[in-house]
């Protein structure tokens, strides 16, 4: 990237064998593989329409020249986001069915109420655990070393398992713990899981943050850190294993997409204010020394061959330096890097 032009280059594409399916869903992970969720033309799991019944799809991972696939059958996931996890994949619904009706009377029936949109799948495309993942997810993607961010939209909602507090632990007799309670949180913003699909940490819940999480509207999950850009201030926000590290204000509003090599940034967002055009991008360099963002500079987003994208990204994925994008093509994928 220069100071004039941002150039896309294509990352890689799926095989024309595969032409003849439907992409559910599509990442780039953690290893920088094309990951896919293929099903039949006919299935409406990304469609508005309501899910008539299971189905079955292929997990696809595209790594340069080589690639594998796992059938994985029994689908019941609407609007399904998908990434790699060890050498299996989670899976998770966008939307799901949130309890309604009379409240629960026990835990046991809230359990029973609270859907499962979420999976773990193993190597061999069986499902090894199940978890509630919430409503409204924008975001699924898992770092490194395995574990799970789902970074979720305004209309957002969960049946959260919070920890206890205010009942010391009794060691030694497991009759004495106390044991998590669920609680509904609207507007979640972001949660860390474990591998295993347990709640390691809530945006929400963390004092250090920015206080609001309405929308987790982008997300870049790195090597080492996390960062991620909520509305309603667009603050970035610099995470680890802990919690959040530091709080920035940053110089732009409603990005698609935030890119962070050292202490040089890059916001990808709409151009054009009001009078927007399908496609048409400016990039916003930026850079820090550790304390405020400071703008070195914007320009264009373009192609390969020089033009502007003519409609806007289907899907974008950020992990450190790097956006991946896609546009009306859903088995190409570009990608930018600063």
């Amino acid at each position: 990237m220069n100071g004039h032009t941002a150039g896309l280059r294509v990352w890689g594409a799926l095989p024309e064998c595969y032409s003849g399916r439907q992409v559910a869903s599509s990442t780039i992970d953690a290893r920088g593989r094309i990951v896919a969720l293929l099903v039949d033309p006919d299935v409406t799991c990304a469609q508005r329409v309501p899910l008539t019944a299971p189905y079955d799809a292929t997990a696809v991972v595209i790594d340069g020249n080589d690639r594998y696939e796992v059938e994985i059958h029994g689908l019941d996931l609407r609007f399904p986001k998908i990434d790699t996890l060890g050498d299996g994949f989670v899976l998770a619904g966008a939307r799901c069915q949130m309890p309604s009706g009379p409240v629960a009377r026990t835990l046991e029936e809230l359990e029973a109420e609270i859907p499962h949109n979420a999976r773990v799948i193993g190597p061999d495309g069986g499902t090894t655990s199940t978890f509630h993942a919430g409503d409204g997810i924008e975001h699924l993607m898992t770092d490194a070393s395995g574990e799970i961010w789902i970074g979720y939209f305004d209309e957002a909602s969960i049946c959260a398992l919070l920890p206890p507090s205010g009942h010391p632990r009794r060691a030694g007799d497991p009759r004495h713990r106390p044991k998590p309670h669920r609680a509904t949180m609207s507007t979640p913003g972001l949660i860390r899981w474990t591998s295993h699909g347990e709640p390691a940490w809530y945006a929400t819940l963390d004092g250090s943050g920015p206080g609001s999480w309405v929308d987790c509207y982008a997300l870049n999950v790195g090597l080492k850190y996390t960062w991620a850009y909520p509305y309603t201030a667009f603050p970035l926000v610099e995470i680890d294993k802990i919690g959040v590290r530091c709080v920035r204000r940053t110089p732009v509003r409603y990005a698609h997409g935030v890119m962070v090599a050292g202490g040089t940034l890059a916001f990808v967002a709409s151009a054009g204010g009001p009078a927007k055009t399908g496609g048409h991008y400016t990039i916003t360099l930026a850079h820090t020394d550790g304390g405020p963002i400071e703008v070195s500079g914007d320009s264009p987003l373009l192609l390969p061959d020089g033009s502007r994208p003519r409609a806007w990204a289907q899907r974008k994925v950020c992990r450190d330096g790097r956006m991946w994008m896609q546009f009306d093509d859903p088995s190409v994928w570009y990608v930018i890097e600063i």
